[in-house]
């Protein structure tokens, strides 16, 4: 239950009509994983890349929506490049703080304040 919290688990899309999402896959994924006490690391790669894996498996696929379980908006005056930063910094902010154990959402306004985390891009 709280790695499903902490990775913002939820069947609906979470915004305006919270529409449903099948995402109970990936649940019973992350059960199994655990029931059988899958290595971590391996967890962890077929999370964040599993549709990379070469001769990727159903289940490495389908592991892998751990990055599609953002919020979602299908409003229809939407600006399609704004909701496409909104989602990538959601991504940012729960894989640093469910695999880093570190917060990320101030570094997009400002510098970290006590980690080196820059808000700038480059370093010029």
């Amino acid at each position: 239950m709280h790695w499903l919290d902490a990775v913002r688990y939820a069947d609906t899309a979470g915004f305006h009509g919270d529409n449903p999402i099948p995402a109970w896959p990936y649940r019973d994924y992350v059960l199994q994983a655990f029931l059988k006490n899958r290595p971590f690391d391996e967890f962890t790669r077929e999370q964040i890349a599993g549709d990379l894996l070469p001769n990727a498996t159903i289940e490495q696929r389908v592991a892998s929506a751990y990055n599609r379980l953002n919020r979602t908006s299908a409003e229809g005056g939407l600006q399609p490049k704004e909701y496409l930063a909104k989602y990538g910094a959601d991504r940012v902010r729960t894989l640093s703080a469910v695999w880093m154990g570190s917060t990320l959402g101030c570094a997009e306004c400002h510098d970290h304040r006590f980690d080196p985390f820059l808000r700038r891009t480059s370093t010029r």
